[in-house]
């Protein structure tokens, strides 16, 4: 009987890392599906924490680049640091709709979602 295990537990972590964490080009580099890749994931957990681990450390890097641009004073970056985590003080964005179509009018409709005492 032909053994279903291709790959070690480590190429397939080796390939994730090299790739990045991209699923795809870990692929590439072995020669294989990503279906193969998923279900490795599955048979052996500590590969789905390598991935986990990789895109934390992506995210890392990326609020950090957004906070040295928030603190550089560069606009953009700095409206949508407010839009995404300064909401608690007031800084959202609403957004409008116009429904209006034929004789059936609805000018405006706005929608503010706030966050209660409770919540």
């Amino acid at each position: 009987m032909a053994n279903k295990n291709k790959f070690t537990e480590e190429q397939i972590k080796d390939a994730i890392n090299k790739a990045g964490g991209f699923i795809t080009i870990a692929c590439k580099s072995l020669g294989c599906t990503r279906k193969t890749i998923y279900n490795y994931m599955e048979k052996y957990p500590t590969l789905k924490e390598v991935v986990i681990d990789i895109r934390e450390h992506y995210l890392d890097i990326a609020e950090a680049s957004l906070i040295q641009k928030v603190k550089d004073g560069h606009t953009p970056e700095l409206l949508f640091y407010l839009k995404t985590q300064g909401k608690n003080r007031g800084y959202i964005e609403k957004q409008q709709l116009d429904l209006s179509s034929g004789d059936n009018k609805i000018n405006k409709i706005e929608i503010e979602i706030i966050k209660t005492k409770g919540d």
